[in-house]
C-alpha cells in the first residue's frame, strides 16, 4: 500500500500539469519480500500501481493487476538502459504497437499522439516505470517536459527504494528467524508438538523446546519488539539467554528474571533494548506430572485437559525485567494440551490477556485460536512417564544406607533388563548417597528413571551444591564427583523447596 500511495501522488502531480494521462507500473521488488531479496533483474514482474487522466480515458490494466511489458517497446527499452525517452509523434503503424496490443488499443481509443517514458530507478535498480501521454488537442512532449517528469519520477523512486529496502530487511529478518526455529526433539514428556510464528508479521517471534534433565521438558514462546534484522537478532539473543539458563535447571521465574536483566544492546545504542519483549516459559515433569510456568508481558499459558476443560494459568500482564516474574505450579493430567501464546504487536491492543483456547470440533483436538495471526504459538500434549520405568526409595541418613542403595539399584536394573549397567550405576549411586549422608542431616531419597538414558537422582535437605575437587595423592577421599563425572554422560544439581537433587545420566548401552 505504501508503494501505491507514493505512485498515486506522482500521477496526481503530473496530471494535468505535465500530461493528459499518467500511468505507473511498479516492480514486484517493491511489493514482494521474495522478489526484493532476489538479485536477478530478469523475469521480475510488474504491476499497475497508479493511473490518472483527463476526460475519462480508459486504461489497459486495473490497479493492482499484473501487467506485461513486451520486448521491443519503448517501455522495455527504458527499463533495460534506465534512460527516459520521448516518442513523438507516435506512428500509427509503429511496429512496437503490434508487440503491445493491450496498450495500443487504449492509445488509439484516446487519440494519444505523444508518449514519454521514464524509468523509476535508484542505486542502479529498476523499481518501476511511469508513462506519460498527451492526447489530441495537447502539444507534443518536449525536453522541458522530460526534465519535469524526471524530477517527479526521482521523488517517487526514492520512496519506492525505501520500501524495497524495508522489504529486504524484513525478508532477511524472517529468513534468520525461521533458520533459528527448532525441530522439536522426540521426548517422553510431550507429543504432538506444533509451533507457529506469524508468516507476515515482524520477525521477532520465536519458540523453543528444551530437553531438560530427569526426562523433563522446557517449553518457551516469546516475541521481541522491532522489525527486520534488528528483531531477528534480538529474538536470537533472547532465545540463547533463556536456553542457557534453562539447561542449568534454574526455576522458570528465575530464568526469565535473569534473561531480561541482561543488557540486550550496546550502551550507546539509541532507543530501548530490542529484546524487551514478551515471553512465557514452562517446565513439565512427566514423572511428577507437574508443570511450573512463568511469564512476562502479554504472554500466557493455557491448559486444556483431555476432557476439554480449560484453564488459564498465566494470564495477567506481568512485568518485564524490573520486577520478579509471577510463577505458577500446578498438576497436569496426562494427555493435556499445553498452549503457550505470545501476542505480537498487532494483537497486543486487541486481545484480552485472559483469552482462552477453544475446541475445534472439526479437527478432534484442541488448538489455540488467537484473534489474529500475529501471535506466536507453541502447543504440546503431555505424556506421563510409565510407572514401571520409575523406582523410588526413601533412605535413612546413616552409613548403612549406602549398601542398601547399591543393592536396590542392582536388583532394579536386573528387573529392567539392564544388568550390564548394574556395576556402573551402583558405583554412581554409592558416591551420591555417600555425599548426601556426609553433608546433610535429613532424609534421603533415591530415584531411578528409565528413559532415553538411565537417570539416577539422589535428593537431600542440604541446598549446597557438590563441587568436584582434585585431592592430593595421599588423601583417602574427595574423588567421588570425579568418579561420577567419568562414569556418566552428564550430571548436575537441581534445587527444591526442601533442599536439592543431584542427578546423573548413564547411556543405556553402557558405552
Amino acid at each position: 500500500m505504501d508503494a501505491f500511495r507514493a505512485t498515486k501522488q506522482l500521477v496526481d502531480s503530473a496530471v494535468p500539469a505535465v500530461a493528459d494521462i499518467a500511468v505507473v507500473e511498479v516492480s514486484d521488488s517493491t511489493l514482494c519480500e521474495h522478489t526484493a531479496l532476489s538479485e536477478a533483474c530478469d523475469g521480475i514482474g510488474f504491476r499497475r500501481a497508479a493511473f490518472r487522466g483527463v476526460r475519462n480515458p480508459g486504461c489497459a490494466y486495473r490497479i493492482g493487476e499484473a501487467c506485461r511489458i513486451p520486448s521491443g517497446t519503448p517501455y522495455r527499452r527504458s527499463l533495460r538502459d534506465m534512460r527516459p525517452r520521448i516518442v513523438s509523434p507516435i506512428p500509427a503503424h509503429a511496429r512496437w504497437l503490434a508487440h503491445d496490443p493491450v496498450r495500443a488499443a487504449v492509445m488509439r481509443k484516446n487519440d494519444v499522439h505523444s508518449l514519454m517514458v521514464v524509468p523509476l530507478t535508484a542505486n542502479h535498480v529498476v523499481l518501476g516505470l511511469v508513462a506519460f501521454y498527451r492526447r489530441r488537442g495537447s502539444s507534443p512532449f518536449r525536453q522541458a517536459d522530460l526534465r519535469a517528469a524526471a524530477r517527479l519520477a526521482q521523488q517517487a523512486a526514492q520512496v519506492l527504494d525505501a520500501i524495497r529496502r524495508e522489504l529486504q530487511e524484513q525478508g532477511m529478518g524472517r529468513r534468520f528467524q525461521h533458520a533459528l526455529l527448532p525441530q522439536p526433539p522426540h521426548l517422553t514428556a510431550i507429543e504432538e508438538v506444533n509451533g507457529h510464528v506469524p508468516e507476515n508479521g515482524p520477525p521477532g517471534g520465536w519458540f523453543d523446546v528444551i530437553r531438560l534433565p530427569s526426562a523433563r521438558v522446557g517449553l518457551v514462546a516469546g516475541f521481541c519488539s522491532g522489525s527486520g534484522i534488528t528483531a531477528a537478532a534480538a529474538m536470537s539473543q533472547q532465545k540463547a539467554q533463556i536456553r542457557a539458563f534453562a539447561v542449568q535447571d534454574i526455576d522458570p521465574g528465575e530464568v526469565l528474571n535473569r534473561s531480561f536483566e541482561l543488557p540486550t544492546h550496546e550502551p550507546d545504542a539509541q532507543g530501548p533494548p530490542s529484546a524487551a519483549g514478551h515471553c512465557v516459559y514452562a517446565v513439565y515433569d512427566p514423572v511428577t506430572r507437574r508443570c511450573t510456568a512463568a511469564h512476562t508481558g502479554l504472554a500466557r499459558l493455557t491448559v486444556v485437559d483431555a476432557d476439554g476443560a480449560q484453564s488459564v494459568t498465566t494470564s495477567t500482564q506481568a512485568p518485564i525485567g524490573s520486577e520478579p516474574c509471577d510463577v505458577a505450579e500446578f498438576d497436569v493430567p496426562p494427555g493435556s494440551l499445553l498452549a503457550l501464546s505470545c501476542a505480537g504487536p498487532q494483537e497486543q491492543h486487541q486481545s484480552a490477556p485472559g483469552d482462552q483456547v477453544r475446541a475445534d470440533p472439526g479437527v478432534g483436538s484442541h488448538h489455540p485460536a488467537p484473534r489474529t495471526t500475529s501471535a506466536v504459538m507453541l502447543t504440546a500434549r503431555t505424556r506421563a512417564a510409565t510407572p514401571t520405568n520409575i523406582a523410588t526409595w526413601n533412605l535413612p541418613n546413616e552409613p548403612s544406607a549406602v549398601a542398601d542403595a547399591r543393592a536396590r539399584t542392582a536388583t532394579q536394573l536386573t528387573s529392567w533388563g539392564l544388568p550390564d549397567l548394574s556395576f556402573t550405576a551402583s558405583l554412581v549411586v554409592s558416591e551420591l548417597v555417600t555425599n548426601a549422608i556426609r553433608y546433610s542431616t535429613g532424609p534421603i531419597q533415591l530415584r531411578l528413571i528409565r528413559d532415553h538414558a538411565l537417570i539416577c537422582e539422589v535428593s537431600d535437605t542440604n541446598r549446597a551444591a557438590p563441587h568436584a575437587r582434585e585431592p592430593a595423592p595421599s588423601e583417602q577421599s574427595g574423588r567421588g564427583l570425579s568418579i561420577v563425572a567419568h562414569l556418566t554422560q552428564g550430571y548436575g544439581t537441581r534445587y527444591t523447596a526442601s533442599g536439592k537433587t543431584v542427578w546423573t545420566e548413564l547411556n543405556l548401552c553402557g558405552c
